[in-house]
């Protein structure tokens, strides 16, 4: 650990301070967090010398393509028109987290252990139906090589791992601590590494009975795997919940990424989404982007002005007025036919239910028949058919997210309140924000359907007036719709009775 850097953090009185001089290492930053937490490194942390970003190449993009196409996002926008040089200190790697030694080249290694103070490990694979093995070589011995490589670091001060508020899912009341399984992590890497592929999904039907996927057990792996690592230096685990858009930075609404409830709001602001499957009284915690970049920012001084042995575990979760899923639901709703978009399929209307029998029989006739048919409108104007594969996917989502949609959670946050509180006395406290009590959930989901309109759609504010009609045009076609099956009903009633 360096010993001179962490003595001089503890007489620094800013959060920028605290960064001046340091080399930054981050895993992840193309995804949806890692960018929010890379672009806010640049712009309010000038004086760090070199950012390190880990990019794994794909089948046919090259790293160099890849790294391009992250700077290339719109969060970086801001930073270019303004000081277009802070973007030279960005320096890609190349390697993967699921291979040994995170697939670093001996050259690169070097380079990091030289120069790398901090390290960010955000990068996972989130596939809630992920194989066991998968899942363990990404989040489990992922998690090991970054370990590896923080002990190997010449002047290391302090390194945060991102997990999730439900890496103990099955526990009703979460505190801020690493929580043992009965499968120990080495055990689970042993049988997964043995390729014995029946005694694999044996294994995966054990763990599934108690924990509802294989992220989010694989996640509270790599949680053990730190807590039994941290030795040498601080270690902060940061455990976000549901991730949302940006409440205010870089702007209202940025999005990288589609996750649980933007895709939920993304489906019903496009009129796709009729019926849905969770608890309308369950109450849900969804927290913005810019809050778990601020509570990472924060980790990473926090943890090393207490550093001791012991892993530091921050609940990075929401502590505004409590929203259940019908009150999300039906504020969506409001604001899909609000700021309507351009592709609208249907009028925005959804109902939700919890009992995955009524879901499937409602889906059949509300999602999967009209999609069927819609496809064959398409195919007879020669497009390609995609509405099934839409509905596939929802239906699939809804099924897969069930478990966090029917049930809630007591997170305690004793670390996040007492960093609060110490931040608040930084001369740059205002930098961050780490209170969300005042946050207004209609204004945000608001932001939340124009991050959608704007981000993922990627569609012309200029074109609302177009999209306002096409939404009066559904809104008709709806109400005959309605009208039609209720004289259906009641003829069928009629019938029956006579």
């Amino acid at each position: 650990m360096n010993t001179e850097f962490t003595e001089k953090s503890n007489k620094v009185n800013s959060i920028e301070g605290f960064y001046a001089g340091t080399g930054i290492f981050i895993t992840g930053a193309s995804g949806f967090v890692g960018k929010g937490l890379l672009e806010k490194l640049i712009r309010v942390c000038p004086r760090i010398v070199v950012l390190f970003i880990l990019v794994r190449p794909k089948k046919h993009q090259t790293m160099e393509q890849r790294y391009k196409e992250i700077m290339d996002d719109p969060i970086f926008d801001d930073i270019k028109a303004k000081d277009p040089s802070a973007l030279k200190k960005v320096h890609p790697v190349e390697g993967d987290i699921s291979l040994p030694k995170l697939g670093l080249s001996q050259e690169d290694r070097n380079m990091l252990i030289e120069n790398v103070n901090i390290l960010f490990h955000v990068a996972a694979s989130l596939n809630f139906k992920e194989p066991l093995n998968a899942a363990v070589n990404t989040n489990v011995k992922g998690t090991f090589s970054i370990i590896e490589l923080c002990n190997e670091l010449k002047h290391v001060i302090s390194a945060v791992h991102v997990s999730t508020a439900y890496s103990n899912a099955n526990l009703p009341e979460i505190e801020e601590k690493v929580y043992s399984t009965i499968l120990q992590p080495s055990s689970v890497i042993e049988t997964c590494d043995s390729l014995d592929k029946e005694l694999i999904e044996l294994l995966e039907e054990r763990i599934l009975k108690i924990h509802p996927n294989t992220y989010t057990f694989t996640k509270n792996l790599a949680e053990q795997i730190l807590s039994s690592s941290s030795t040498n230096f601080p270690i902060a685990i940061v455990r976000p919940s549901i991730i949302s858009a940006s409440l205010k930075e870089p702007c209202p609404g940025w999005l990288g990424n589609i996750t649980a409830h933007i895709a939920l709001g993304l489906f019903i602001s496009r009129g796709f989404a009729k019926i849905t499957l969770a608890n309308p009284d369950t109450i849900t915690d969804t927290v913005p982007l810019d809050y778990v970049v601020d509570t990472i920012l924060c980790a990473a001084w926090h943890v090393t002005l207490h550093r001791d042995m012991n892993v530091k575990v921050y609940n990075c979760t929401n502590n505004a007025r409590p929203i259940n899923y019908g009150e999300l639901k039906d504020t969506f709703v409001k604001y899909a036919i609000q700021i309507p978009m351009d592709g609208l399929v249907w009028y925005p209307c959804c109902a939700m239910v919890s009992n995955r029998y009524v879901y499937s029989i409602l889906t059949l006739f509300l999602h999967t028949l009209p999609a069927f048919i819609m496809d064959i409108f398409l195919r007879l104007q020669g497009s390609k058919p995609r509405m099934m594969k839409i509905s596939k996917y929802y239906d699939t989502m809804s099924i897969v997210t069930n478990y966090f949609s029917t049930r809630q959670w007591s997170f305690k946050k004793d670390n996040v309140i007492n960093m609060m509180k110490e931040v608040k006395t930084l001369e740059d406290s205002d930098i961050v924000q780490l209170d969300l009590q005042d946050m207004d959930w209609d204004k945000y989901i608001a932001i939340c359907v124009i991050g959608i309109k704007k981000f993922i759609f990627k569609e012309d504010p200029k074109s609302l007036d177009a999209a306002l009609r096409r939404l009066s045009i559904f809104y008709w076609i709806h109400q005959m719709t309605k009208a039609f099956a209720i004289i259906i009903l009641l003829t069928i009633i009629l019938r029956v009775m006579y």
